[in-house]
């Protein structure tokens, strides 16, 4: 029942963005080469990718898959995000990947932030866009999704998502579309974030979910700590509709996200950042 209420958001949230784009949409945006070639929709969509490589066998095999659907028990204590997960002025560029792209961090300290969780560092390295988004909340499906990707010396992965919903425009949002809006080909430009910024990319303030996951893009690795915040973030109509023309691919239309998986013998545990 889960699923149809999902598939159905899809298809509704894909209406309003294809409606918006058609008519007026650039050149997708250029996808870099991989030895393994993956999509969102068709013969390389999600369903298929442990069969396109020997490596990826863990997307169909795994048991702590992402991203599942959030079901939000009652916080059992008081842990802001932000003690978690911290974000300081940043340059951030744009880069192209395969089926989308990604915001690297190259601040001059090579870090946009830091995060802690169970006794390991992190430093924040690249943020990217899905649409619509790959968390669901108590089967909800929203529009939008971002991912902040952090990673330890050892290579360990700590991923915060947050969700956005439609509603009043995000002015950092739109300094991130605008970035990869004048071209991912152009090295030499960026775009800054400042703390502000950050703050209205991030809550502060609703709480948040920890559960132990994978990435959501082949291989699927698992081991991913994933921190996804409770309170959704607001984006524009028309915003909404910039991200899925960046996004825009000739196979996978404007869906880049990966549908949700078993939650299985896994424990989500939320916090709240108030008594």
């Amino acid at each position: 029942m889960g699923q149809v209420t999902r598939t159905a958001g899809r298809v509704v949230v894909a209406a309003a963005l294809v409606a918006a784009i058609v008519g007026g949409c650039g050149a997708p945006a250029a996808a870099a080469d991989t030895a393994t070639p993956w999509a969102y929709w068709g013969a390389r969509s999600p369903a298929f990718w442990a069969s396109l490589d020997p490596a990826w066998g863990v997307c169909d095999s795994g048991v702590e898959q992402s991203p599942i659907n959030l079901n939000l028990p009652d916080p059992v204590g008081l842990l802001p995000l932000s003690q978690i997960a911290k974000q300081q002025a940043s340059t951030l560029m744009p880069v192209s990947v395969l089926n989308g792209f990604k915001y690297e961090c190259v601040s001059n300290n090579g870090s946009c932030g830091t995060a802690r969780w169970a006794g390991v560092e992190y430093s924040l390295v690249q943020g990217h866009l899905h649409v619509s988004g790959e968390h669901t909340v108590d089967q909800e499906v929203f529009p939008a999704e971002l991912h902040l990707v952090h990673s330890s010396t050892a290579g360990e992965l700590l991923v915060v998502g947050v969700l956005f919903r439609v509603g009043e425009e995000s002015p950092a949002l739109d300094k991130l579309l605008e970035a990869a809006e004048l071209g991912l080909s152009a090295s030499e430009r960026t775009v800054q974030l400042s703390t502000h910024d950050w703050a209205e990319l991030v809550p502060s303030s609703g709480g948040w979910c920890q559960y132990a996951g994978s990435l959501t893009t082949p291989p699927c690795s698992e081991g991913v700590t994933w921190a996804v915040a409770r309170s959704p973030r607001t984006a524009s109509i028309d915003q909404l509709r910039r991200l899925g023309v960046l996004l825009l691919d000739a196979e996978s239309v404007v869906l880049t996200e990966r549908p949700v998986q078993p939650l299985g013998s896994r424990q989500v545990t939320c916090y709240s950042d108030e008594v």
